[in-house]
């Protein structure tokens, strides 16, 4: 298994990402250039751009450090191998203790993993690829820079951050904002999430819905602000990211 071969979450070629020793920031939106512009001369960051992956990470009880997973196998082996299988984790992990997850760690092990092995009172961990060879950054968090918002940037909720973060990544594609308005609609009935992508899998384009479910796991890793171009407040938002926090591993 290579690290090609993990489940992960295509970025649009107009992502912005700053980088700096061991996390990221992720900028999207109709101005995410313009914001990447006003914070990428700091000292100590690199910024990038392009298409790249966000690879998905669940924590392991004995190990400093995360599994990044390429497929899941529930105990009753069926195998299940997209960004659907986090929530299937959320579900019945209590259910399935002895469902074998397959992935590599960060140095490229492909550890022996049952869903009992892992930490599930913590968060996934995102990462963002930054080549093939598997050199990763941990994603510390997402900025949706549209043009017009004015004032302080906000902090969005989970779920607002993933409808957000989607209403961008689908603009120009008419099925799929069409998609993502009945999930919204849906979304203020219900509030979760999890269970609309589910319901609203059957008979819909895996391409879109797989999208929607990397975006929603992403939210759950890390702060989902919306912030304005130029910002006073982009010093305040940048102290508050940890790019530089000491790696783990």
């Amino acid at each position: 298994m290579n690290f090609t071969d993990l489940l992960a979450l295509t970025l649009p070629s107009l992502c912005q990402a700053i980088c700096g020793a061991t996390g990221c920031l992720l900028i999207i939106g109709d101005a995410a250039t313009a914001f990447a512009d006003h914070i990428s001369d700091a000292p100590g960051l690199i910024r990038t751009h392009g298409p790249a992956r966000i690879l998905f990470g669940l924590p392991i009880l004995t190990l400093p450090y995360p599994v990044l997973v390429n497929s899941l196998m529930t105990e009753r082996n069926t195998r299940l191998d997209q960004l659907s299988l986090f929530g299937w984790i959320e579900d019945n992990a209590i259910l399935e203790p002895r469902a074998e997850v397959f992935g590599l760690t960060p140095p490229g092990d492909d550890p022996v993993l049952f869903i009992r092995d892992l930490d599930l009172d913590r968060a996934p961990e995102c990462y963002l690829q930054m080549d093939a060879s598997g050199s990763i950054r941990r994603v510390a968090g997402v900025i949706i820079a549209g043009a017009d918002h004015t004032g302080a940037p906000a902090t969005l909720s989970p779920i607002d951050g993933t409808l957000t973060a989607l209403a961008w990544v689908f603009s120009g594609h008419d099925g799929a904002q069409a998609l993502l308005t009945q999930i919204r609609t849906d979304v203020a009935a219900s509030k979760d999430l999890r269970h609309i992508l589910r319901a609203r899998r059957r008979g819909a384009d895996p391409a879109t819905m797989a999208t929607c479910d990397g975006w929603r796991v992403l939210a759950r890793t890390c702060r989902f602000m919306q912030a304005a171009p130029i910002s006073d407040h982009t010093a305040q938002i940048m102290q508050g990211l940890r790019l530089d926090a000491l790696r783990r591993w």
